[in-house]
């Protein structure tokens, strides 16, 4: 924001002048307002990340998925992995159900 309090003397000494000065003011004004909606709106997703993290995290202790209970002579076999799931196609799964 301290470039908007020199803006009309920097627009002057760029030979802005009247009505092309005041579109200047005014553009840069503007850029300024959605720049900053822009930020609130990154503010509020990285926040909504975190807390769904959180939960993630909070969901897999939970399950008994943490790093360290892997491999401490229990048996992992019937427990399910974070790998990812294969999507079956539309036709695949109408073949398996008759």
């Amino acid at each position: 924001m301290e470039y908007h309090e020199n803006l009309h003397s920097n627009a002057a000494k760029e030979g802005l002048k009247g009505r092309k000065l005041q579109k200047a003011v005014e553009n840069f004004t503007w850029n300024i307002t959605i720049l900053k909606g822009q930020a609130d709106l990154l503010k509020h997703a990285k926040n909504e990340v975190l807390e769904n993290l959180k939960q993630i995290h909070y969901a897999a202790l939970t399950c008994e998925l943490g790093r360290m209970n892997v491999g401490a002579g229990e048996s992992s076999r019937g427990r399910r992995s974070l790998e990812v799931i294969p999507e079956k196609a539309a036709g695949d799964e109408e073949a398996a159900e008759s």
